[in-house]
């Protein structure tokens, strides 16, 4: 019997960093992920971004002319009248600090202080305007109503009230 005698030759050490277990994804899987951030980033932006509000007078003066233009093109006498109130309310709630956008038809002419800084033939043209409106906008008829008018005396009544001077621009100074 032969017996092989052992060997007494001295390995290298193994190299380690083939021995410990990596994350390892291909160049593509990295370029999707990161397609992904990116678009789920740009989504979430987009949905957050909100159109700016008109921060000065002559800001949401531009703004409600341009609405009641596309007010315009309202057929249904409700919708008409509620997108015309809102838009001189806006501005009104803007230009005069008045809070008017925010309360009920009563309530507005409840307050006996409401659009104080305005003469007196405008306010009450003013409110004479806002209850056409109510009428329109809470007893709706089943007969057909002319609505041409509401848009063209929104327009008017807009103009006369950016004529004006705003309490709001005479108590900063």
């Amino acid at each position: 019997m032969e017996e092989n005698a052992p060997s007494l030759e001295l390995y290298d050490i193994p190299e380690v960093q083939d021995l410990i277990p990596r994350f390892w994804m291909p160049w593509w899987a990295w370029l999707v992920v990161l397609s992904l951030a990116i678009a789920t980033y740009a989504t979430a932006r987009a949905i957050r971004r909100k159109p700016r509000a008109p921060r000065t007078r002559s800001e949401a003066f531009a703004f409600a002319q341009r609405q009641l233009k596309q007010a315009e093109s309202i057929q249904h006498g409700v919708e008409r009248s509620t997108a015309v109130s809102l838009i001189l309310r806006r501005y009104l709630s803007l230009a005069f600090a008045d809070p008017s956008l925010y309360e009920t038809h009563e309530e507005f002419l409840s307050r006996h202080e409401a659009l104080a800084s305005l003469p007196e033939d405008l306010r009450r043209a003013l409110t004479d305007f806002f209850s056409t409106l109510c009428r329109y906008k809470y007893a709706p008829t089943s007969n057909p109503v002319d609505l041409s008018p509401i848009v063209p005396q929104a327009s008017r009544l807009l103009d006369q009230l950016h004529a004006l001077p705003s309490p709001v621009d005479s108590q900063a100074s």
